[in-house]
Formats: structure tokens, C-alpha cells, sequence
């Protein structure tokens, strides 16, 4: 309890050191939280290590993701020897009806047999599927989530071997998942059979190689991941060799941690962050352990008493070391309450860039990592200082002969040289927020090619039972936009396959009409749009060339098409793409004339660059499922009601689902950026002021110190002016070393952060110069009050202590 006390009887001191370090450990305590929860256990299967995916790649047509199609799969699954399971799954929106409420768009997923089993998840009731209900013509069955057992079926017992109406079709309950499926499929509410029959595909668009397929698959306890890869490039190879008409046979394959596709796109971003936070920990802890060092002095006489009564070294030391211990334990208290405030706010900032049911919390784990980063800190505090106290002059401090600074010149150089990494990691933090923040201003302001104000879109997807045809589907459609467009609040409506920013863009293959065709796996991919008349005015989208895909183009007229505007500049260099044709389809037997010339469109993303899209008519090429877009002048959240009665009074047992304002969908793109941009300004703000705090009490300190020496120049005549210069140029010889060292560190560091910027060069000279300048103003100030109080000593009182 020593310590303890001794922090007591200084709380000026104890509450700066608290403060000081609960901050870098609030910093530290909360980042780990969320780099465990998101990076280290994205999922919370069995087994993580063992659990893969299998992705596919083709550099030539810019194609990364996890899926493939399923005769590549059948390949894999029947020669492959890596794998103790190997499962599939895909996307799928179930239509849900009973006759108590309106009808709902339930997301789930179309899944193998084996899929639960593979993943390491048994059912909470019943059982997995069988492999006939697995087999073409199986029956109709499903397993529900808990929260559908929950929310839509009351939790009743019994309810396996109910009977639920999905898609239009009667499936039996057979299971009933646990309670809290890990992302991401937390927020899966049916699993049903036969992957192989993904919806808006037929079974020729499968049976050519369509890659729209995922593969989880389960290590053998004797085979590794190197060991897989090698085995699944292999078969690549051999499949692309035997099926060479395939449209994936030039398509090579990896195989991936399954943590890394939930994760890996977020890493760069949070090492940025660790870095950001091991340096703002450094400064606390610099600042604190400069604080212990001057604290030292008003001890001198103590040690020295401690010494002539026989106290060891090892029992000085100790006791420094239990002293910043103590205050290290302390600040981790407060260090702990602020993290889980700072999670909290950013579960609640960061809610819709989240997975489903992600709770950060300060958990076992969090704690252990909190207690590691108080010894480190402690240990860098109070070595030191200890060690500085061990090495007193006994006979020099009892004479009271010794007025310095503690261990002298030594112990001043460490303490100016910590006040300089202060600065300069202070320096290079505020050029990288800087950075950040005028990227996400830029990414903010860059047009995304369509409008959000006033729009809002919703999904709907039709049960091929009840409409089986292209046309079918696409009378449907017409319809419920004639339904909308009656409606006098609506001043636009229209229908499309994904919506920009949504993250969904299916591309195809195309062939510019008058060449030669190459083989289907040879042909160049580009986005896939269908949409109805209607949709560019509506988004907000403008026409650059030629006309808009109108009501003219229906089934039976001539098949037209339109093109994104940097696209048809590619195809059609030096001349209008207008007129031009171009080819769909297995042999590139459906043409289609090039009738428009769009805008391009940030459809990925606002940092990306615009893909290449052709807009297909929906009259002439329908879909079972596309989204619903409409503009209103008021408030667009109240397009939801008028969406699903636009569409009931067409079909009165359909549902709509996803419904989402294009404001919403815009900012949510922008989500993480956000958080990246105001988290890393924030810790570099609690820098920048921890270093002008500990540039102010090195001098402040110094002037203590000096008094004697400044009341004897002023004695011997030295004036205000020359007392004030003195102070000010130690503070500014330190701040400009620490510049120097700073602006030269993220200069040379600038790659580290350039994939995170957005039109911006990371060594932008505004930012550069702008940072030296506010560090001088800050300086300036940091340094001014101790020299002013230099100035007003009396040197008669100064001089008399002696």
C-alpha cells in the first residue's frame, strides 16, 4: 500500500500521470477490443484454423472472389485429397407468406448436405439435411434461424415437421439453427437444399461455368494450407485443360483462411491504427516518465537518507518501479471505464458497417492484452527514474551541494531527447490524420455518378413457381412501376438488377459484333445492368450520347443495349460507339445495338474507378429479382408504404425487402472511411497536446532548476528580453529537432498509408507545411508561460536560497 500513499500525498502529480496514461491505455484497451472481435475471431466456428475457402481468380478480366461454378466444383470435390468436407452454398432471398401477416423477403441460403457439419454447427432441433432431399427433384425442406423460429413462428414448440409456404411452394421444418450463428451468417433466417439451383440462373448459364458459388471446405488434420493451394492450382489447371469451352476454364483458384475473407480487407487499415495508437501510448508514456524524473529531484534527500540506513540498489529500484506500477494500475482502471465508453460509441457510429449481432466488449482476452501493455508501461516509466535514484551522489545530496537535475547531464539529454520522439511522433501522426481526413473530404465530394437525394430503392424477388418466364417476370415489373408512377408524391420510378455502391454487380461475358468471336473463356467481362425505362432520369444519371432504353424496347423489337461512357471510349476509340452492336450469349448469338452512351457510374465504390457496365431492357431481358428505385420530394423513408402497396396491388402475396434510402446506401459506403479519417484525427489531436504537456513541464522544470542561475544573470544585469530568449530557444531547439526527425520519418514512411488515400499525394506539401506551422504555434505557446515566469524571478529571492 506504500505507493498508494505516496501517490496521495502529491494528487496534483498523481492525477496529471493517471490521466496521462489512461488515455493511452483507453486508446490501446479499446483498439484491441475491436481488432480481436473483427481481424483475430471474425467468425466463431470450431477449429478456425482448419476452416477455408476456396477462391477464385483471373487477372485478365480483373475477377477476385470467393466463388466458383459447379462443374468446377463437382472437379474439385470428386479428385481432391486435402479436404475432410467440402461444402456449397449461395445467396438466396425466400419469399414468406401465412396468412396472419403481409407477406416478407427472407434472406438465406441454398446449401449442400453437408454444410452445417462442415462448418461445426449442429442443429439446436431436428437435424441437417439428407443427401436425397440434397439431390435434383428432393423435397422441399428447410431449416429455420432461432430468431425466425422466434419472431415469425412464436417459439412453439412442435414446430418441427410444420409446414411453412416459401417461394410459393409448401417446405417442411426438419431443423432449427442455435441462437447465435457466427457472421456471417448471423443474419441467415432459412437455409434450404440443392445449391446447384441458385436463383436468376438457368440450368445452361450453370451448366457453362457461371461462377456464383461458394466453397467451405474443412482442412484434414494432416494437411496444411500451403499443401491445398498447391493441390486446388493443380486441379485448375486440369479442369481448364479438359473443359476448355468452359466459361471459368481459364480461371485459376486459391484457397484462403476463412478468416480472410471476413477480415483481410480490414487489415491495412487497422495496423494503420496500431501504429497510431502504440505511438500516442509512447507519448503518455514519455510524458509520465519525464514527470517521475523531476519528481525525482524534490526526493533527492530521501534516497540519500534510504542509502546511509543501508537501503540496497535493488531496493531503491524496486521501489520506483512499484511506484509507477501503482500509478500504472490506476490509470488502467480509468484507462478501462473510457475504452468501453469509446466502444460503445463506435458500435453505435459503426452500427451499419457492422456484421449482424457484433458486440464489442472488454472481455477476458481484452483484459489479459490491457494488463500486458501496464507492466511494459510501467517498466518504461519507472526504470529510469529508479535507476537514476540508485546512482545518487550520497555525499553531495547530505551537503545539500547538488541543485541539479537528477543524474545530472545525463538526465537532462534523456529527458530533452523523450520530449523530441514526443514531437516527432506527434508530427507524423498529425500528417497521416491530416492526410486521411482530406482524403475522406475528397472521397466525400467526388460525384458517384447518380443522385441520392429523395430516392430510396427496395428488392423484390418473384417465386419462379408462379412466374416462370422472362416475360412473366417482366410484366410483373411494368406493372408495379405503372402502380408507382400513378402516384402523384412519385416523380420517378423504375426497376433494376443492384443498385451503385450496393456491392452487387454481376458481370457476363460480351463480344463487339464484326470481329471474330473467341471461345467463350476467352471473352472479355463487363457489369451486367438490366433496367427498366425510366431509370436514368430517376437516378439522377445523365445520358451522354443517343437515347435511354425506353417502353419501345419490349419483347419482339430489335434487342438494344446501352454503354458506360468510359467503356464505349475503349471499345471505340476515335469514333461514336452508337449504332455499334454488340453480342451476348453461349455461342454470342444475341445482338443488341448500342442505342445510349451513360455516364459512368461509381458502382463499387467512390474510391474505385467506374467499371464497365452495359444496360440491357428489362422488357426484353427480364429477372426474377431486381430492385425497386423511386424519387419523391419529401421524405424518401415514406416510399417504403407506397412501395409495398404498389406492389401488392399487383400481387398481393409478394413482399418487398432491403429497403434502404440512396442517401443511406451513399454514407454507408463511406462508413468506415469516416470512422478511419475521425479516429485517427482524434488520436492525433490527444498527441499533439500530450506532446506540448510534456515540452511545458520539461521547462517548466528546467526554469525550476535554474533558478538560482537565472537570478544570478539577472543579478549581474541580464534583461527580461535575454531571460525570456534563453527559455524559449531550449523549447524551440527541441521542437525543431523533433520536426525534423518527424517530417522526416513520414516522408519516408508515405507508402505505408498511400493505398488508404483517395487523390491525394501522401506527401502533399500543405499538409506537410501546415503541421510544421500549427507545431510551432502550439510550441510557442507550450514554451511562453514557463519563460514569462522565468522572467518575473526575483533575484534577491532567487539568489537568497542559496
Amino acid at each position: 500500500m506504500l505507493p498508494f500513499r505516496r501517490l496521495l500525498k502529491t494528487p496534483g502529480f498523481a492525477a496529471v500521470s493517471i490521466l496521462t496514461l489512461a488515455l493511452g491505455i483507453a486508446a490501446s484497451t479499446a483498439l484491441f477490443s475491436l481488432f480481436n472481435e473483427l481481424i483475430l475471431h471474425p467468425h466463431r466456428f470450431p477449429a478456425p484454423d482448419t476452416l477455408v475457402r476456396i477462391w477464385t481468380n483471373n487477372a485478365a478480366k480483373n475477377l477476385v472472389a470467393p466463388a466458383i461454378s459447379w462443374p468446377k466444383f463437382q472437379h474439385f470435390r470428386d479428385q481432391q485429397a486435402s479436404f475432410a468436407q467440402v461444402a456449397l452454398s449461395t445467396g438466396a432471398n425466400f419469399s414468406f407468406a401465412r396468412d396472419d401477416a403481409e407477406p416478407e423477403q427472407l434472406f438465406g441460403l441454398r446449401v449442400s448436405a453437408n454444410f452445417l457439419s462442415t462448418l461445426g454447427v449442429q442443429p439446436a432441433l431436428g437435424r441437417t439435411f439428407t443427401a436425397e432431399e440434397d439431390s435434383p427433384g428432393g423435397a422441399d425442406v428447410a431449416i429455420i434461424s432461432h430468431e425466425f423460429w422466434q419472431t415469425r413462428l412464436g417459439g412453439r414448440t412442435g414446430v418441427l415437421g410444420q409446414t411453412i409456404l416459401l417461394e410459393g411452394a409448401p417446405h417442411v421444418i426438419v431443423g432449427v439453427l442455435p441462437p447465435a450463428v457466427s457472421n456471417p451468417f448471423n443474419n441467415v433466417l432459412i437455409l434450404a437444399p440443392r445449391a446447384f439451383e441458385p436463383q436468376g440462373l438457368t440450368a445452361d448459364q450453370m451448366r457453362v461455368g457461371s461462377s456464383v458459388l461458394q466453397v467451405t471446405a474443412r482442412l484434414k488434420p494432416d494437411a496444411s494450407l500451403a499443401a491445398a493451394n498447391t493441390e486446388i492450382s493443380g486441379l485448375s489447371k486440369r479442369y481448364g485443360a479438359a473443359f476448355p469451352d468452359m466459361l471459368d476454364a481459364q480461371n485459376e483458384n486459391d484457397v484462403r483462411l476463412f478468416t480472410e475473407e471476413l477480415a483481410g480487407s480490414l487489415r491495412p487499415t487497422f495496423y494503420l491504427l496500431i501504429g497510431v495508437v502504440a505511438a500516442v501510448l509512447l507519448i503518455a508514456c514519455a510524458n509520465v516518465s519525464n514527470l517521475f524524473l523531476a519528481r525525482l529531484s524534490a526526493r533527492q534527500k530521501e534516497v540519500a537518507i534510504r542509502v546511509s540506513l543501508g537501503a540496497t540498489r535493488w531496493q531503491l529500484v524496486s521501489q520506483f518501479l512499484f511506484e509507477s506500477l501503482a500509478t500504472t494500475a490506476l490509470a488502467a482502471l480509468v484507462g478501462i471505464g473510457l475504452a468501453a465508453v469509446a466502444l460503445r460509441a463506435v458500435q453505435t457510429l459503426a452500427s451499419a458497417q457492422l456484421p449482424p449481432n457484433t458486440v464489442f466488449s472488454i472481455d477476458l482476452a481484452t483484459l489479459g492484452f490491457t494488463a500486458l501493455v501496464c507492466g511494459v508501461c510501467a517498466v518504461c516509466i519507472g526504470l529510469v527514474p529508479a535507476l537514476q535514484s540508485s546512482r545518487a551522489n550520497l555525499s553531495d545530496i547530505l551537503k545539500d551541494s547538488t541543485r541539479g537535475a537528477p543524474g545530472g547531464v545525463r538526465g537532462s539529454r534523456f529527458r530533452s531527447a523523450l520530449i523530441v520522439a514526443d514531437v516527432a511522433l506527434s508530427v507524423v501522426l498529425l500528417i497521416a490524420a491530416g492526410l486521411l481526413l482530406v482524403s475522406f473530404f475528397r472521397l466525400q465530394r467526388t460525384p458517384a455518378g447518380f443522385r441520392t437525394e429523395g430516392v430510396a430503392a427496395a428488392f423484390v424477388s418473384l417465386p419462379l413457381q408462379r412466374y416462370p418466364t422472362s416475360a412473366q417476370q417482366a410484366e410483373f415489373y411494368v406493372n408495379v412501376l405503372e402502380q408507382l408512377r400513378a402516384n402523384p408524391q412519385v416523380r420517378g420510378a423504375a426497376a433494376a438488377l443492384g443498385l451503385p455502391l450496393s456491392g452487387f454487380l454481376p458481370i457476363a461475358p460480351y463480344v463487339v459484333d464484326g470481329g471474330v468471336i473467341p471461345p467463350l473463356p476467352e471473352r472479355p467481362l463487363a457489369g451486367f445492368r438490366v433496367v427498366s425505362d425510366g431509370y436514368l432520369p430517376t437516378m439522377g444519371i445523365a445520358l451522354r450520347e443517343g437515347r435511354a432504353i425506353g417502353a419501345q424496347d419490349r419483347e419482339g423489337a430489335p434487342n438494344v443495349c446501352m454503354l458506360s461512357e468510359s467503356f464505349a471510349k475503349r471499345l471505340f476509340p476515335g469514333g461514336s460507339a452508337l449504332g455499334k452492336s454488340m453480342r451476348r450469349g453461349r455461342e454470342a448469338e444475341m445482338l443488341c445495338e448500342v442505342v445510349g452512351i451513360v455516364a459512368d457510374v461509381k458502382s463499387n465504390g467512390v474510391g474505385a474507378p467506374p467499371p464497365d457496365e452495359i444496360y440491357y431492357s428489362m422488357r426484353q431481358l427480364g429477372r426474377p429479382g431486381l430492385n425497386l428505385v423511386a424519387q419523391i420530394d419529401g421524405d424518401p423513408t415514406t416510399l417504403q408504404s407506397i412501395m409495398r402497396r404498389a406492389v401488392a396491388n399487383v400481387d398481393r402475396a409478394q413482399p418487398i425487402s432491403f429497403f434502404q434510402t440512396l442517401d443511406v446506401l451513399a454514407a454507408q459506403a463511406l462508413g468506415f472511411q469516416r470512422i478511419v479519417a475521425w479516429l485517427t484525427g482524434a488520436f492525433a489531436i490527444i498527441a499533439l497536446l500530450l506532446a506540448a504537456t510534456g515540452l511545458y513541464s520539461v521547462l517548466a522544470y528546467s526554469v525550476a532548476q535554474r533558478t538560482s542561475e537565472i537570478g544570478l544573470r539577472m543579478a549581474l544585469g541580464a534583461q527580461t528580453g535575454n531571460v525570456l530568449r534563453l527559455i524559449m530557444r531550449q523549447g524551440f531547439v527541441l521542437i525543431s529537432v523533433g520536426l525534423v526527425i518527424g517530417l522526416g520519418t513520414a516522408a519516408a514512411g508515405s507508402s505505408v498509408i498511400r493505398t488508404l488515400l483517395f487523390e491525394i499525394d501522401p506527401l502533399n506539401p500543405p499538409i506537410f507545411s501546415g503541421v510544421t506551422a500549427l507545431f510551432a504555434v502550439v510550441g510557442l505557446f507550450a514554451c511562453l508561460i514557463p519563460s514569462l515566469r522565468a522572467s518575473r524571478i526575483d533575484p534577491i529571492v532567487a539568489l537568497r536560497t542559496e
